[in-house]
Formats: C-alpha cells, structure tokens, sequence
C-alpha cells in the first residue's frame, strides 16, 4: 500500500534522508556563496526559501533520529532532583528558563550599552535601557514569586491570590516597558540606525529571532492551558521580548540589505514598531483586568463561604 506524502515525510525511509541533509548542506553552502559573491538578483530568494525548508526539515529529521538517546539521556537525568523536575515539570522548567532568560538580557543590555557609547548612538543607549527594564521586571517577578510561595506557608488558595496580584502588577508594568519602546520607534523615525552588523550576522540574528518568536507563541498557547498566573507572567515578557526583537531585526535587515533612504522602507518600520507597542498595551491591558477580576471573583466567593 502506498503511504502518502505527509507519512512518507514524517517516518522517512535511510536513501531519502541522506538525499534530504546532502540537499541542506549543499544549499547551505549555496547561500553563503551568493552571499559572499553579493548576488542580489530574484533567483537568490528562491535559494534562501529553499534553504530554510531543508533545514528546518534536516532538524525535524534529527530530533526523530535523536530520540531513543534521548530517552536514555533522561532515565539517567530522573536520578538527580534538580534534572528530574527539569524534565516533569513545566512550571519549574520555565522559572529555571526564566532565570537564564534573566541573565541573557543583562548582557543584551550591557552589549548594547557598550555600542552606545563607541558608536554615540541613542538608538543602542534606548535598546540597553529596555532590556535593563525586561531583566528588573523578569527578576521582580522572580523575586515576587519566591516571596509570595514563603508568606503562603503551603496556602495554595493564599498563594493563588498573591500570583493573581504579582499578575497584574506585571501588566501595569508593561504600560512602563511600552513608553521605551515608543521612544524607541519615534527615534527610529526620526533617525537612521547605524548598520553594526554584517550581511551573514544579520541573517543569523534572523534565524534566532524568528526561533524566539515561534516558541513564544506556542509556550503563551501552552501555559494558557494551565491557568497560572505566574507562568503567563513569563510568557507573556517573554512574548513582548520577542516582537521587539522582531522589531529590531526588521531595522537591522532594512539598515545592512538597504541604503537606508526608502521611504517605504521607514514607513515599514513605524508600523511595525507601533504595531508592537500596540500589543504590549493590549496585552497589559488584558492582564490587568483578567487578575482584577479573578481577584475580585476570590474575594466574593470567601465572603460567601465565610456567611455560609
């Protein structure tokens, strides 16, 4: 019986698979030649579409391959406490993410701190303060969630309530985090941005921020599932994260591909950037009053049982 394209892609027989990773690697290495030789003609789009569909499939093609050593990785990995809840549970799995995250963000900011001060640029001195900004707020909320857990003393109702305020402090928060990034976008109107990146630096700033994109969107999805208030703090900084570094590589692509004078290019970049401190409002906005009223459903449904 013949399988059909989706089966035949998904459990791919050994001849197709060396076939599907020598096509990634020779397109790869296309790429970067048409790079190298600065080919701009419509054909190079075609190779970088190609490109990305035999990468992304090469990857899908090695988790598959890779997950019997998985398995066993994680057999082992159960023995230790700190491993095992890394592997079992979602929450701790995106604090202990949160917290590299937190990290990450720190040195994004002090990277762009220095470029500020080398190249005099306001634009990286704007970008260093928003992410100075994102680390206090994803350590604020680190720091409120230990805190919160230590005055419940195992309280779960207690400690659902002291979550549903850190949550709605968090969307307050956003309201602050979206005027740096209205100045960010008004100065990037204003003004043109320094190209600091080359042409392959700028791809690969693509790719991961694309990658950002992708699993923030699905971890939003996921934790939305799980009605915590905490979690969706995280993921939902972690989602603001990811359109502005959307943001910024969109300006980054326009500053190295362009020369930086097409106006409909500029236009472009307002609207996004807008677009983006659009849904940092909605999505503050959304948080504030989903915790006021859950917060206010709690404390209704305590009087209740306390007159009962």
């Amino acid at each position: 019986m013949k399988r059909g394209i989706l089966p035949f892609l998904k459990t791919p027989p050994i001849p197709f698979l060396c076939f599907a990773w020598s096509a990634t690697a020779l397109s790869i290495a296309a790429t970067f030649i048409l790079i190298g030789i600065k080919y701009t003609a419509w054909p190079v789009y075609c190779v970088y579409g190609i490109t990305v569909i035999f990468f992304a499939y090469t990857v899908y093609t090695l988790v598959r391959c890779l997950r019997p050593l998985k398995e066993k990785i994680a057999e082992k990995a159960k023995k230790h406490p700190f491993a095992n809840n890394l592997l079992t549970s979602y929450g701790f799995r995106t604090v202990a993410f949160s917290v590299v995250s937190f990290a990450v963000n720190v040195g994004f900011a002090l990277f762009n701190g220095v470029l500020a001060i080398l190249s005099l640029s306001v634009w990286y001195g704007i970008l260093a303060c928003y992410y100075l900004f994102l680390s206090a707020l994803r350590g604020g909320i680190l720091a409120g969630s230990y805190q919160a857990k230590k005055r419940a003393k195992g309280d779960e109702a207690a400690f659902a309530v002291y979550k549903l305020k850190i949550y709605r402090l968090c969307g307050i928060a956003l309201f602050i985090l979206e005027l740096a990034l209205a100045a960010a976008v008004s100065l990037m109107i204003l003004s043109d941005r320094p190209a600091a990146y080359t042409e392959i630096m700028a791809i690969t700033c693509a790719a991961y921020t694309f990658y950002k994109i992708i699993f923030a969107v699905i971890n939003v999805c996921k934790v939305r599932r799980l009605q915590d208030a905490m979690l969706q703090c995280f993921r939902n900084i972690n989602l603001t994260d990811a359109a502005v570094s959307l943001l910024s590589l969109q300006i980054t692509l326009v500053s190295v591909f362009s020369d930086g004078t097409d106006s409909f290019m500029k236009s472009l970049n307002a609207v996004t950037g807008f677009a983006v401190c659009a849904l940092t409002i909605v999505m503050g906005v959304l948080m504030i009053v989903r915790a006021t009223r859950q917060l206010k459903n709690q404390t209704k449904t305590e009087k209740e049982s306390e007159h009962g």
